[in-house]
Order: C-alpha cells, then structure tokens, then sequence
C-alpha cells in the first residue's frame, strides 16, 4: 500500500454518481489536484447537474457535504 484516501459520500459523487472516473482515476484526481481540486470537480458537476435539470441528482440535494483525505506512505 503506498496511498490511502478517504472520502465522504458527497466527494465520491465524482465516481458513484456522476461516473467521471473509477477510483483508480480518483486517486489520480487526489494525487494531482489535491482534496480540493476533486471537491472543486464534484461541484461543478452538482452545478451543471442543476442547471440541465436535475438529471443525475433527481431528488437530491445539490450539493452534499464533501470531504477528501489523501495521505502518501513513504
């Protein structure tokens, strides 16, 4: 194991519910824009989502809280 990430439900939108990636890609993601640069792709997602309608999110809310975690093992 060289990287753990932890993520609340409203970061992992970026794989679960809007399918931008798998969570090799997120790890990606984590490791090249950092916790807030995944959280930044989420809501301009949420945004887009509301804005065409409410399509992925349907009843949801727009915007859940997001959290992410990326912690490097050397």
């Amino acid at each position: 194991v060289r990287a753990l990430a932890a993520l609340t439900d409203g970061a992992a939108r970026w794989t679960e519910v809007f399918g931008e990636g798998d969570w090799t890609d997120t790890l990606g993601v984590l490791r090249k824009a950092g916790p807030q640069g995944l959280i930044d792709r989420v809501r301009e997602l949420e945004e887009a989502d509301a804005a065409a309608g409410r399509v992925r999110l349907r009843r949801g809310k727009t915007h859940d809280d997001a959290t992410a975690l990326l912690v490097e093992l050397v």
